[in-house]
C-alpha cells in the first residue's frame, strides 16, 4: 500500500507536474495568440503606403487646380500620415520595427520627409510649393510599399512559429494523458478540460488564418489600386509580384507574359537604371542605397514615366513606374508662360532681354552686329477706348502676326501693352538692313484692319538702337531704342529714328526742365496772361482767356507748348491748373461784370475725381459769379472715358458756369458729342482761319460750323484772326466772336485790365491793342 501510495503519489505528482507544465505552455501560447490578434502588424503597416499615396494624390490634385481638393483636404491627409507614423512606432509594432535596421531607417526617412513638408503646408497656395512637397514625398512611397511586404512576411513567420508550438503542445499533452489515464478517473476531467482548451486554441488559430487571408486580399487590392505600376523582382531579377497598372503601362495581356521572366527581357533596358546589376547590389546598408537612379523615360506614344527602384532584403528589387506625363506637360506650360506673352504667343519682355544678352555676347566674340527695333502703336488707346478691349486685343494679335511675317527670321517680342520689339541680325556693318526692316514694319502695320465689322487704321513708330560691342548690356540698348522711339513719335506718326547721343542730351534737358517745373511751381515763377475775345456784333471785349506763362530765372520765358505737355506727362498739370483757375478768378473780380473769364482744362485733369469739387471750392473762395466763368475743353476729353467725363461736364455745368468746345473741327470731331452734351460755345480751330483766302473749302467749313452753332443756339468763336480779310470772312460766315493777334496777343493782367477801359470797335477794323 505504501508502495502503491508512493507510486500513486509519484504518478499523481508527475501528472500534476505534467499538467502544470502543459498549463504553462498553453498559457504562453494563448498569450502569443492574443498578441497576434490584438496587434496585427500587417494591417497597421499596410495602411501606411495607402494613406501616403492619398496624401501625394491630394497634393497633385491641388497643384493642377482640381477644385475638389483644397488646402484643408491636403492638411487632413498630412495629419493622417503623421498619425500613421506614430502607430508604426507604437509598442504594438515595436517588435517588428526593431527586427531590421532598414525598417528603422525607413521610418526615420518618413519622419524627415514629413517634417520637411510641414512648414510648406502654410505656403501651399504659393506657386511651386506643391511641386516642392511632391519632390520631398516621392522617394518615400516605394519604401513604404516594401515595408508593407516585409510586415506581411514577418507576420506570416510569427504565426507559423506559434502554430508549430501549439501542435507540439497538443502531442505532448496526448502522450502524458495516455500514460496517466490509469491514475484515476479524476484525471480524465482534467484532460477533457485540457482538450477543450486545445480546441479553443485551434479555433483562434483558424480565425487568425482567415484574418491573414483577409489582410492579404486587402494588400492585393491596395497593390492594384496604386496609380504607379509596380513589380517585385527576386534575386535573379525575375518578376514575382506585379500589379495591373504595370501590365497596362507596358501593354501586357496576362501572367503568361510576365511571371518568371527577367524584367530586362520585358521592357527596354534604357528604362532601367545603369546600376541595376552593378556593384551597388553589394552595399549592405540600405541607408546607403536609398533610391537608386530615379529618372524620366519618354515612351514612343508620348507617355513620360518616372522609374524608381529600391532593393529588398532578399536581394531583389522593387520597381515603380509612375505616369508623370501631365506633370511634365504642366511644367512645360509653366515654362512657356513664363517666357511668352499670353495674348499673342510672342516672347515676352524677360525672354527678349535674355536674347539681347545672348546676342551681345555673340557680338563680342564673333563680331556679329545686330539692332533692336522698338515699336509702339499710334492711336491704339483710342481704339481701346472707343471700340472696347476685345477689339483692342484682336488688333494686337493681328499686329503681332504682321510683325512676325515682316520680320522674317528675326525675333519679335511683345514687351507689354502696344509695345513690340524686334531683334534684327544685320547683314553688314552699314545697318541698312535695319532701315529696310523698319520701313517694312511700318508698312505692314499701317495696312487697314477689319475686326468685328470695324475698319481700323493704326500706324507704328519705330526706334532703332544699334549694338556697339560687348560693353553694352540689354538695359542700355533698350534705353537707347526707347529714346529713339520717343524721338520718332515726336516727329510724327509712322516714323522711325536711329538712336543718337543727342537724343540722350534732349532727355537730360527734359529731366532738368521737369525738375525746374516742380521748383518753379513752388517759387511762384508762373504768370497768367489774358487774350481778349471780341464780340463781332458790338466790337467790345466780352471775355478774357487765361493763358499760362513761365518766367524762368535763367532761361527766360518758356513756351507753354514746351512745359504744358511735360506737366501733363508728369502729373503736375493738376496743381498748375488749380493755381491758374484760382488766380484767374481772383483777377476777374477786378474786371467789369460784363467781361467774362475763360480758363482751359487739360484732358489729364479729368482723370482726377476731385476736379469738380476743386472748381466749386475756387468759386466759393473767390466769390466769383459762376456765370462769369467759362471752361474750355478739347475733344480728347470726350475720347478718354465718355461716361465719366460726360458726367463731370454735367456736374460742372450744374455749378452755373459755361462750357466751350475748343479746337472744333480737328481730330475726331463728332456731331454726337454736340448731341450728347449741349456745349455753350464752339471755338473754331485757328487752322481753318489761317487758310482763309488760300483755300476756299476753309471758308465753307467755317460757315458750316457757324450755321451749326446758330441752329444749336451755341456761340461760335473763330480763333487765330490775324488780318482784316479774315475778320470780314468770319463775320460774313456768321461767327459771333473772334480772337487773335489782329485784336491783341496775350498780355499781362494789368495791361488787359487797362484794355477793358478803352473803347474798341472791331467791326470798324480798329484794333483793341
Amino acid at each position: 500500500m505504501r508502495f502503491l501510495r508512493t507510486a500513486l503519489t509519484i504518478v499523481i505528482l508527475g501528472f500534476i507536474a505534467s499538467a502544470i507544465y502543459i498549463s504553462v505552455l498553453t498559457f504562453q501560447r494563448q498569450v502569443a495568440l492574443e498578441s497576434v490578434g490584438l496587434n496585427n502588424v500587417t494591417w497597421m503597416v499596410a495602411q501606411a503606403p495607402s494613406e501616403f499615396a492619398r496624401l501625394e494624390q491630394r497634393v497633385s490634385s491641388y497643384a493642377v487646380g482640381d477644385g475638389r481638393t483644397d488646402e484643408a483636404e491636403v492638411r487632413l491627409r498630412f495629419d493622417i500620415v503623421v498619425n500613421r507614423l506614430k502607430t508604426l512606432r507604437a509598442s504594438a509594432v515595436e517588435e517588428f520595427s526593431n527586427s531590421d535596421t532598414r525598417i528603422v531607417a525607413i521610418l526615420n526617412d518618413l519622419e524627415v520627409a514629413l517634417e520637411a513638408t510641414r512648414p510648406l503646408l502654410a505656403q501651399l497656395s504659393e506657386p511651386g510649393t506643391p511641386a516642392k512637397i511632391l519632390s520631398i514625398l516621392e522617394p518615400i512611397y516605394p519604401k513604404l510599399a516594401r515595408l508593407s511586404t516585409d510586415a506581411n512576411v514577418w507576420n506570416i513567420a510569427r504565426i507559423k512559429a506559434d502554430r508549430e508550438g501549439l501542435f507540439q503542445l497538443q502531442w505532448a499533452s496526448s502522450y502524458i494523458s495516455a500514460g496517466l489515464i490509469a491514475c484515476g478517473l479524476s484525471l480524465i476531467a482534467l484532460l477533457l478540460v485540457h482538450n477543450r482548451l486545445l480546441a479553443r486554441a485551434q479555433t483562434v488559430l483558424q480565425q487568425k488564418e482567415r484574418t491573414l487571408a483577409l489582410q492579404n486580399a486587402r494588400f492585393d487590392a491596395a497593390l492594384e489600386a496604386m496609380s504607379p505600376g509596380l513589380c517585385l523582382l527576386d534575386a535573379d531579377e525575375r518578376v514575382i509580384v506585379y500589379n495591373q497598372r504595370f501590365l497596362t503601362i507596358f501593354g501586357f495581356d496576362g501572367r503568361s507574359q510576365i511571371e518568371g521572366r527577367r524584367l530586362a527581357d520585358l521592357i527596354s533596358t534604357d528604362m532601367l537604371p545603369d546600376s541595376a546589376s552593378g556593384d551597388d547590389r553589394e552595399l549592405g546598408d540600405t541607408d546607403d542605397i536609398a533610391l537608386l537612379n530615379d529618372h524620366a523615360y519618354h515612351l514612343d506614344n508620348g507617355t513620360v514615366l518616372m522609374v524608381t527602384r529600391e532593393p529588398t532584403g532578399e536581394g531583389g528589387w522593387v520597381y515603380t513606374f509612375e505616369d508623370v506625363t501631365e506633370r511634365h506637360k504642366a511644367q512645360d506650360r509653366v515654362v512657356h508662360m513664363a517666357h511668352h506673352d499670353a495674348l499673342t504667343g510672342m516672347p515676352n519682355r524677360m525672354r527678349f532681354w535674355d536674347c539681347i544678352n545672348q546676342a551681345l555676347r555673340r557680338t563680342g566674340a564673333q563680331d556679329k552686329p545686330f539692332a533692336v527695333l522698338y515699336l509702339d502703336l499710334d492711336r491704339f488707346k483710342e481704339v481701346n477706348d472707343t471700340l472696347g478691349h476685345p477689339v483692342g486685343d484682336a488688333l494686337l494679335r493681328q499686329v503681332s502676326e504682321r510683325l512676325r511675317k515682316a520680320a522674317g527670321g528675326d525675333m519679335v517680342g511683345r514687351l507689354g501693352g502696344d509695345e513690340f520689339a524686334v531683334l534684327h541680325h544685320c547683314t553688314d556693318r552699314t545697318f541698312e538692313s535695319a532701315r529696310d526692316l523698319a520701313e517694312g514694319l511700318i508698312a505692314a502695320v499701317g495696312r487697314t484692319y477689319h475686326i468685328d465689322g470695324n475698319e481700323i487704321v493704326v500706324s507704328t513708330s519705330v526706334g532703332i538702337a544699334l549694338s556697339s560691342g560687348a560693353s553694352m548690356d540689354a538695359d542700355e540698348l533698350m534705353k537707347n531704342a526707347d529714346l529713339a522711339l520717343y524721338q520718332a513719335k515726336a516727329d510724327g506718326p509712322a516714323a522711325y529714328r536711329f538712336f543718337s547721343p543727342q537724343m540722350e542730351e534732349k532727355l537730360q534737358h527734359r529731366r532738368n526742365l521737369e525738375a525746374d517745373l516742380r521748383q518753379g511751381l513752388k517759387l511762384g515763377q508762373f504768370e497768367l496772361y489774358f487774350q481778349p475775345l471780341i464780340s463781332l456784333e458790338t466790337g467790345a471785349i466780352v471775355l478774357g482767356e487765361a493763358l499760362m506763362r513761365w518766367r524762368h530765372p535763367d532761361k527766360g520765358m518758356i513756351s507753354p507748348a514746351e512745359f504744358i505737355p511735360l506737366a501733363e506727362e508728369t502729373g503736375m498739370i493738376g496743381a498748375l491748373g488749380h493755381w491758374a483757375l484760382q488766380q484767374a478768378c481772383e483777377h476777374a473780380l477786378h474786371w467789369p461784370d460784363s467781361v467774362r473769364l475763360s480758363v482751359n482744362l487739360s484732358p489729364v485733369q479729368f482723370r482726377d475725381e476731385g476736379l469738380v469739387d476743386g472748381v466749386k471750392d475756387v468759386l466759393e473762395n473767390t466769390a466769383l459769379d459762376p456765370k462769369r466763368l467759362e471752361l474750355e475743353i478739347t475733344e480728347s476729353v470726350l475720347l478718354q472715358n465718355n461716361a465719366a467725363n460726360f458726367n463731370a461736364l454735367h456736374r460742372l455745368r450744374g455749378l452755373g458756369l459755361t462750357i466751350a468746345l475748343d479746337d472744333f473741327g480737328t481730330g475726331y470731331s463728332s456731331l454726337s458729342y454736340l448731341q450728347r452734351f449741349p456745349f455753350d460755345k464752339i471755338k473754331i480751330d485757328q487752322s481753318f482761319v489761317r487758310d482763309l483766302g488760300t483755300r476756299p473749302d476753309s471758308s465753307a467749313i467755317i460757315q458750316s460750323i457757324a450755321t451749326l452753332g446758330r441752329n444749336l443756339r451755341m456761340q461760335t468763336t473763330a480763333e487765330g484772326v490775324e488780318t482784316k480779310e479774315q475778320l470780314d470772312i468770319i463775320t460774313e460766315a456768321g461767327c459771333t466772336q473772334a480772337q487773335g493777334y489782329y485784336f491783341s496777343p496775350p498780355v499781362p493782367e494789368v495791361k488787359f485790365r487797362a484794355m477793358l477801359s478803352e473803347k474798341s470797335i472791331a467791326k470798324d477794323g480798329v484794333h483793341v491793342a
